[in-house]
């Protein structure tokens, strides 16, 4: 029988047990308010190199860093007036900022780009972990790299846990979607180079340059969460537009409506809110795909949402997730 990774209720204990893991080196999955991370020190190379190499991810995609405060982010970043102003607004939550690194950072986090990703998360029990630490901790998502992002514990354990010996259960995750990314490394020009469940219209700066797609995938990215190619299940997803139906499903197929239909077309028809409130179908959009990929079906088309506010990070996440089967 093979080693799984052990979930671990959030006591004192088990936080300072996790805590150990993290001082020794070793890497873990730890929850979130957006997805499961998986995290280890990132000022220790050897578990920074031990993250990328659990998840099989490429050397240049860079791996986000989380901090207890903005005390502890300002030793290891530069951060002007603009990003005190977010910070201010934002954190602890689901905004992660670019901005220019101090050596502190190794090279092998960021991509070998100047600048660094960071956040302060709003999870009280990641919170508490890194409290606990007197380092900040790189957290990548907690999934093989390219796999539908995990909002479970269990998620965790059925993709990862032969190669990690814990997991900090921290419930479901209550975004659904990854942390915005904002650029900052320029005050003057804001770039969002990942929607997430704080929208342009929330930070306001709906003047800032969207740029959700890499324009090469083989080059050093500037954030995490920017490859055509993402959060993909193994069975193959078709988009439909929002507010229509999906043009040629078949037996054997699911189909994933935002809200529930008023006619229900039969066991294979699947929805993310009763109403269609878009934080619902966020918190919901990875928890079904995880589930019906574990099943047998052929496909799975999904309806994009309105695209507004968190809808658009969720039509990002679809768009790529969709992507290898274009």
């Amino acid at each position: 029988m093979s080693f799984q990774a052990e979930i671990l209720a959030p006591s004192e204990a088990n936080l300072e047990r996790v805590a150990d893991y993290l001082r020794g080196g070793q890497v873990v999955g730890v929850p979130t308010e957006t997805v499961y991370g998986l995290a280890g020190n990132a000022l220790d190379e050897a578990a920074v190199r031990k993250i990328f190499e659990v998840k099989g991810r490429p050397l240049i995609d860079p791996l986000i860093v989380h901090f207890s405060s903005l005390q502890a982010a300002t030793k290891h970043a530069i951060f002007n007036d603009r990003a005190l102003e977010l910070v201010e607004r934002f954190w602890p939550g689901a905004l992660t900022l670019v901005l220019a690194k101090k050596p502190s950072i190794p090279d092998l986090v960021t991509a070998g780009m100047p600048s660094v990703a960071i956040r302060v998360p709003g999870h009280p029990v990641f919170h508490s972990l890194l409290e606990k630490l007197d380092f900040p901790l790189a957290a990548p998502s907690a999934n093989p790299f390219g796999y539908v992002s995990p909002t479970l514990a269990e998620h965790v354990q059925a993709t990862l846990g032969e190669r990690i010996p814990a997991i900090l259960d921290g419930g479901a995750c209550q975004h659904g979607v990854e942390s915005t990314i904002v650029d900052l490394r320029d005050p003057d020009t804001p770039k969002i180079l990942r929607p997430g469940p704080i929208s342009a219209e929330a930070l306001g700066i709906l003047s800032a340059t969207i740029t959700s797609s890499a324009k090469d995938d083989a080059s050093a990215q500037s954030a995490p969460g920017m490859l055509t190619q993402h959060y993909s299940p193994r069975t193959p997803i078709t988009l439909f537009n929002h507010g229509s139906q999906p043009r040629d499903s078949a037996e054997n197929e699911a189909v994933i409506f935002n809200a529930k239909p008023e006619t229900i077309i039969g066991s294979d028809v699947f929805w993310l809110s009763e109403n269609g409130d878009l934080n619902e179908i966020a918190h919901n959009l990875f928890m079904l795909i995880q589930k019906l990929d574990a099943g047998s079906y052929a496909r799975i088309h999904v309806e994009r949402a309105a695209a507004y506010e968190i809808g658009v990070a969720v039509n990002d996440r679809l768009t790529r997730a969709a992507a290898k089967r274009l």
